[in-house]
């Protein structure tokens, strides 16, 4: 058996070698057609309305030049991708990393520690992205990093966090560095929210023929019981994809509200692709529409009350 291990990982040693080889022979120009290519046939952030994609496109291809080292060709690449504005955006390369959302200007409206330290007691890390407590006794707080990990145990840990919650006169729920994860897991919290079912949005996967047939996705009670008393939801840029489709929903249950700041702008599924210099992109391939039809996608979701984004203050009010 070792002997048959070693001898798959020399196999895959020889293929990625023989792959950068391959890698090695594409040209700039081949690499900056083939990356427009992958844009235009799959990318939501092609089809934004805020974006003249063809006049981005035209003047991307204009720059690169087959003589440039790779370190220029990524620089001239990472300023055409940051043109769209989707946090989703992430370009790797073997000698640089480039995330689009930490380069939109973003101000973060949170520090966790700060909360902590001076807002919460009964203190519960159930994960390392999920960390529950109390407020003055009688506020429930739920923070979410994101909406990773394995649907059963999120599951698990939200039952716990609502079944502590019952009773208290409210809920705050903080989103506002929350960079997405699974829609099913943000579903998940949204239903131990809610006695009655709801359209929650729709989505759509762009391909090469367009989009492929809308799909409805609900919000129903789950649970053994739901927290139907006062909920705040706090947001902020830095509330990313799942992140925002979990505001989406908030916009609809009554007893929800939004404080804090626009979410990034981005809410549908992420793909990833391949250049031909064997560079990796990711981008947002999936329109995600609110049960009105409107498209969040490139604006972002506003709070229902908007607060400075450079305010950290938790404090709960009657």
């Amino acid at each position: 058996m070792l002997r048959q291990l070693s001898l798959l990982v020399l196999s895959g040693t020889l293929l990625c070698a023989c792959i950068e080889d391959d890698f090695s022979l594409a040209s700039n120009q081949q690499s900056a057609d083939d990356l427009c290519d992958g844009l235009e046939r799959y990318s939501m952030s092609a089809l934004r309305a805020t974006v003249d994609y063809e006049s981005l496109k035209v003047d991307f291809l204009s720059r690169v030049d087959n003589s440039q080292s790779e370190e220029e060709f990524f620089d001239i690449t990472e300023d055409f991708l940051l043109q769209f504005s989707d946090p989703h955006i992430w370009l790797q390369s073997s000698f640089e990393d480039f995330f689009t959302l930490n380069n939109l200007g973003y101000v973060r409206n949170i520090s966790f520690d700060l909360v902590r330290e001076n807002y919460l007691d009964d203190v519960i890390s159930h994960r390392s992205n999920i960390v529950s407590g109390t407020i003055q006794d009688s506020i429930a707080y739920l923070y979410l990093a994101d909406f990773q990990g394995d649907s059963e145990l999120i599951d698990a840990i939200f039952d716990e966090v609502i079944r502590k919650a019952a009773g208290k006169r409210g809920l705050i729920i903080d989103l506002r560095e929350n960079d997405g994860g699974s829609a099913f897991n943000a579903r998940s919290l949204l239903n131990r929210l809610t006695d009655q079912e709801y359209l929650w949005h729709t989505s759509q996967n762009r391909t090469e023929e367009g989009f492929d047939t809308k799909y409805e996705w609900y919000i129903y009670p789950e649970g053994d019981i739901q927290f139907t008393s006062d909920v705040i939801v706090l947001t902020g840029r830095f509330t990313v994809s799942a992140g925002e489709r979990f505001v989406m929903g908030a916009k609809i249950l009554p007893h929800l509200t939004i404080i804090g700041d626009t979410t990034a702008n981005t809410q549908g599924a992420i793909m990833g692709r391949e250049m031909l210099n064997g560079w990796n992109y990711t981008f947002t391939f999936e329109k995600v529409l609110s049960p009105d039809g409107v498209h969040y996608e490139g604006i972002g979701i506003d709070p229902d009350v908007l607060y400075d984004s450079e305010s950290l203050d938790l404090s709960v009010q009657d």
